[in-house]
């Protein structure tokens, strides 16, 4: 299953456009073993974007699981190092 970020919100700055992307990785975990999130066209988020799209995921699975479950796809480095810095720092993991 892919999830193509632009096709879901059109930009990444707030929590209610973080909601939408949880919701669809939530729905898409349920029925599917690996989740692919794309963020083809996307050059920044918000912090508070990242907080309810993934950090927010936590109260649902453990970080272990979410790991191994999504993948992260066509990202750049910051919004890459900020989904799994914000996730390990909330799961008291080290990055």
């Amino acid at each position: 299953m892919v999830i193509r970020i632009l096709d879901l919100v059109s930009s990444c700055d707030t929590n209610d456009q973080g909601d939408v992307v949880k919701q669809a990785i939530l729905d898409s975990l349920k029925s599917s073993d690996v989740v692919s999130v794309d963020f083809f066209g996307v050059t920044n988020v918000a912090s508070s974007f990242v907080n309810s799209s993934f950090v927010s995921l936590l109260s649902d699975f453990d970080f272990g699981t979410l790991k191994s479950r999504i993948r992260i796809q066509r990202v750049n480095r910051q919004i890459g190092n900020m989904i799994k810095d914000r996730m390990a720092s909330e799961s008291h993991i080290p990055a």
